[in-house]
C-alpha cells in the first residue's frame, strides 16, 4: 500500500470523481464495477452497453479510480449521478431549446462533437 502522501492524494482525487472520503480506508477485496460509458471495440462496434456489470474486479482505491477515469463505478447508472458520462448523456430539458426570443434551437442530444479515434466512434 502507498505512504499517507500517496493515500491522501487518492482521497482527494476519489472524493473529486464522486467517492466517499472513508472508501479508501475501507475498501473491500473485490467489488462490482458498472459502466457508466459504453465499451467499443477497434470496429467501432458496441461491446457492452452503459449499466453493464463487471463482477470480480479488485476493490483498491488505485485500481477503481484509474477505473473511474475510462466510465466505470461501484454504483449504477442513474438520473442521479454526476459523473461526466451520466450528465453528457441527460436528455436536455425543454427549456434549454428554446432561445431567448422564443424561437426553437438546434436539437441538442448531449453528445460532444469530438471524435476521439475509432474506439469511440458513434452512427451520429
Amino acid at each position: 500500500m502507498a505512504g499517507i502522501t500517496e493515500r491522501n492524494r487518492q482521497k482527494d482525487e476519489l472524493a473529486s470523481v464522486g467517492f466517499s472520503l472513508k472508501y479508501i480506508d475501507e475498501w473491500q477485496p473485490k467489488t462490482t464495477l458498472y459502466r457508466h460509458k459504453p465499451s467499443y471495440n477497434v470496429d467501432g462496434e458496441m461491446t457492452a452497453d452503459v449499466g453493464t456489470a463487471v463482477k470480480g474486479v479488485p476493490g483498491s482505491p488505485d485500481y477503481v479510480l484509474r477505473k473511474s477515469k475510462i466510465g466505470l463505478f461501484p454504483w449504477p447508472p442513474s438520473e442521479g449521478c454526476t459523473c461526466r458520462w451520466c450528465v453528457a448523456s441527460a436528455p436536455v430539458p425543454e427549456e434549454a431549446l428554446k432561445g431567448d426570443d422564443g424561437a426553437d434551437r438546434q436539437t441538442l442530444t448531449g453528445r460532444s462533437p469530438k471524435k476521439m479515434g475509432p474506439y469511440f466512434q458513434t452512427d451520429s
